[in-house]
This record gives structure tokens, sequence and C-alpha cells, in this order.
């Protein structure tokens, strides 16, 4: 199972979530709801395990990065993982984390690829009232016929019809690309031209928006402004003004930000986080 990365955290807080951790993959039943609580800043490393999982804070927000990309998930959105993809999850703020365990072949329907989904009113009660105990459950409790079986198929019916939603940013595989990406992604207030950019890994401007477009489907700039979006995101949800966010993440006024977050999720910041799904 994952091993978080927390030096700067006590001893007792180590030992708290690692005591909540079991052999998942080993537990016979379609879908299991495992919930723990993480403090801000925690980060849980690369891992992959044979089930799929359904990652929700009900409250909080996290970020979860695989080789092909990040998607970032608020109260109202949750992230989907294949079973068998290599992923980690940073904990930007304090969270309230919901995990669901769902086996593989549990419906042919369910998402092939890692993805952000919507979080009905209905799914969030469903993931709430299928939570158990923190330790190994017993099969039993699942068997058919009982509450948590007829949770769970409603669950797996509602996973399958969430829509999916635009919190993704593609990660390029591309040598000149990566660097460029991780300088972003590290300081999104960074305002270098994609010419300086190119400059910096040694070719042209034409070749890396060539390249972007063709590893990603974005342009540098449609890039840019979502990841900024996803930063956003993290950052509004621990509190913060639309104007420091708008200056932190290096627009040079509040409107000139929220125009490119309506543009991008279709509602101004405000609307967003209070949406339902």
């Amino acid at each position: 199972m994952p091993q978080a990365k927390a030096q700067k955290f006590s001893a007792a807080v180590r030992e708290a979530i690692d005591a909540q951790w079991f052999d998942v993959d080993a537990v016979p039943v379609p879908v299991l709801v495992v919930p723990i609580n993480y403090p801000a800043d925690w980060h849980i490393e690369p891992h992959y395990h044979r089930k799929s999982q359904l990652i929700y804070c009900c409250a909080g927000v996290m970020t979860v990065e695989t080789a092909h990309g990040q998607w970032v998930a608020p109260p109202n959105r949750c992230v989907w993982v294949p079973g068998g993809t290599e992923h980690e999850i940073r904990i930007n703020q304090a969270a309230a984390m919901r995990t669901l365990y769902v086996e593989p072949d549990a419906r042919p329907e369910l998402p092939a690829m890692p993805c952000s989904l919507g979080v009905s009113p209905l799914l969030r009660e469903l993931i709430l009232a299928a939570v158990i105990s923190t330790q190994a459950p017993d099969p039993k409790d699942f068997a058919p016929g009982t509450p948590n079986a007829h949770i769970s198929e409603v669950l797996l019916d509602q996973i399958i019809a969430m829509p999916a939603s635009e919190l993704h940013i593609p990660m390029p595989s591309d040598r000149r690309l990566r660097p460029i990406c991780a300088a972003l992604t590290a300081d999104p207030g960074d305002r270098r031209s994609l010419k300086d950019w190119a400059e910096r890994v040694g070719t042209s401007d034409r070749t890396i928006e060539r390249l972007f477009l063709q590893e990603t489907g974005l342009t540098f700039h449609r890039w840019r402004e979502q990841m900024r979006v996803l930063k956003s995101l993290t950052l509004l949800g621990s509190g913060r003004a639309v104007k420091s966010v708008a200056l932190e993440l290096g627009f040079a006024n509040p409107s000139t930000f929220i125009t490119m977050f309506r543009k991008i999720m279709g509602v101004t910041p405000g609307a967003y986080l209070k949406s339902p799904v």
C-alpha cells in the first residue's frame, strides 16, 4: 500500500494514517469504501493496486497524478483511476478522503482511463452511507442482500452515469516539453513566453507549439491556462480570495483570471465551487 512522505509530520500522525491501510486487493467484494483523513501537504507516493479506485474528498482538495497527466478534485469532483495504473496523490489542504476500491470487472461500462468525474448529491450520499470501519472489513458485510451490497450496485450505476469534467492536465512525454511543464506546474505564475521556453530547451517556438498540440491536444497557451485553473481550484478551496489567487498565478488583475476561468470551466470561480456537479 502507498507510503506517505511525511517527515515533517509527527510520529503520531504518521502512525494513525498507516494503521488505516490494509490489503484492499485481498478483500473479495465488488466495491469497498475506505475513509481516511489526511493533514495538509500530505503526499501519497507513486503506487498501484489491482482494483480500480474512485478517489473523493468530501472536504479538502487533492491532486492525482499519473504518467499521462494530473487531475484535481475539489469536493464537487472525484478522480477515477483504473486498476493497475501507477498514481500518486497530493493532499493540498486537510482532506477527508473517501476512497472506493472497485473490482476491475465489476461493470464493463466503467471508465478504462483515468478521468475526473462530477459528484452528484446522490453519489455523495451513497459514498458517505457506504463508509465502513477503517479496520479490515468482513466480506459478510457485503454478501448478497445486505445493505452494503445494494448500495454498491447503485454506486456503480452512479459512477457510470457521472459526466467527465475538464479538470485534467495532459502531460507530454517529449524530452523538450517535460522540463517546461515541470517548471510551469511548480511555478504557475511564471510569465515567460513560448519563445523564451523554446530557447531554454534549445529549439524553436514553432517546434514547441507543434509538439504541445501533438502530445496534449492543446496549444501551449491553452495548456498553461488549464494548468492555472487546476492550481486556482486548490488555492480557492483553501479559502484564498480571488484577487490573491489571480496575482499568485501571474494574472495582471482578477478580471483577467475570472475571464480565463469562465472560458475553461463555463462558470465563474465562485459559482463553480458552489456547484454540486
